[in-house]
């Protein structure tokens, strides 16, 4: 099979009392024969394939047509504010609450998180978390299912057209995942996931604008499912990839993941990466308040917390941050504290900048319209 890897453990320890964390500090050596994954015919997941082909150009056709006929700007608002809240199911729901436990939910916010991530057609939230464990566990090793020694392409996508190999296999079946399946809610939305992204993913989305003000049912489906869907996926497929290839390491230098502000805005705040690999169980993904940097998923656990839906949420004190630092991280490209007006002004540099990054796909229609002179709404 070509895996081997070894472990050192080490406990980290908050002096505050305010945390006890332990983590398991990887140090893998993974060799991959060339012959045990080329991108071979048997290798290939087709019906991967040809699901994401067609919904890609079927995306491609769509946006087209609403570059050509008339479609309400209800319309736009709603597939971004629908692909904004799945992301957020995705971020704070799969990846934050069921993959790392950095927080504790109460059956309504884990319900809503259930539902909108499974809008968002990237498999259940059980199937995600199962998946990102072992990826944090072997990170850019074979063990990786979405190892980036492979290459960019299979680090963003490539990963979900082929058939997992042994070592991805092999390095699962040495991790627990009994919580998971244990969850009533969690194994739920796993048993039943197609027809729940069928009615909450592509019936109810779909339907709105039509029933709701009259929109063109072709213009509805396609920006409202179809568009939206493909740039849900595709923001949130950036973590994989890019933020393994670019990036400031501040955290820890010796190993691949990385910081990198774009990739925070385009994966509506999971940019902060070389931090989530050092500090994992931390819920804010970054060292800063919620309030400092476009942190969407951070700020709706925070809201939740307030009305007592999400509690005990892990952080990493700035005692152990420090520590970790001078120990295997570089001080100088690390984001410094700064003064009050100056985190005031850049929240809101952040935010806004976040926000129209995150809509960035409804400017090249909106202005191919206006110097057309075609008709919005």
């Amino acid at each position: 099979m070509g895996f081997t890897r070894t472990e050192l453990k080490s406990t980290i320890t908050d002096t505050d009392d305010n945390l006890v964390a332990e983590k398991d500090v990887i140090s893998a050596v993974a060799t991959v024969d060339p012959d045990e994954f080329d991108w071979r015919k048997q290798q290939l997941k087709w019906q991967n394939i040809l699901l994401l082909g067609i919904w890609h150009i079927a995306a491609i056709g769509f946006y087209v047509y609403a570059c050509i006929y008339s479609f309400k700007l209800q319309t736009v608002y709603l597939a971004v504010a629908i692909g904004m809240m799945s992301g957020i199911g995705t971020s704070a729901g799969s990846h934050r609450l069921w993959s790392h436990r950095a927080y504790k939910a109460r059956w309504p916010l884990k319900i809503w998180l259930l539902i909108f991530q499974a809008m968002t057609m990237n498999g259940s939230a059980l199937s995600y978390a199962r998946d990102h464990r072992t990826h944090h566990k072997y990170s850019d090793t074979a063990g990786d299912p979405k190892n980036p020694t492979r290459g960019l392409f299979y680090s963003h996508i490539g990963w979900w057209l082929v058939k997992k190999t042994d070592a991805v296999i092999d390095g699962g079946r040495q991790l627990d995942f009994t919580d998971l399946y244990n969850e009533r809610l969690v194994y739920l939305q796993h048993k039943y996931y197609l027809p729940i992204f069928l009615v909450f993913g592509i019936m109810i989305p779909g339907l709105i604008p039509i029933y709701c003000w009259n929109e063109d049912p072709w213009i509805s489906f396609g920006l409202v499912v179809v568009i939206r869907i493909v740039i849900v996926l595709h923001h949130l497929f950036t973590v994989n990839s890019l933020a393994h290839f670019f990036g400031y390491r501040p955290y820890d230098f010796r190993i691949r993941p990385a910081d990198h502000r774009f990739v925070n805005y385009i994966s509506f705040g999971e940019g902060i990466h070389n931090y989530h690999h050092v500090f994992p169980f931390d819920f804010r993904i970054n060292e800063r308040s919620q309030w400092e940097l476009f942190n969407p998923p951070g700020m709706f656990i925070e809201l939740n917390r307030l009305f007592g839906l999400a509690y005990d949420c892990k952080v990493a004190s700035q005692s152990v941050i420090n520590g970790v630092v001078r120990r295997r991280g570089v001080q100088p490209i690390r984001d410094e504290q700064k003064n009050l007006l100056f985190r005031i002004g850049n929240s809101i540099f952040d935010w806004t900048i976040g926000m129209l990054v995150g809509a960035w796909a409804a400017y090249p229609m909106i202005i191919f319209k206006l110097l057309t002179g075609r008709t919005i709404g």
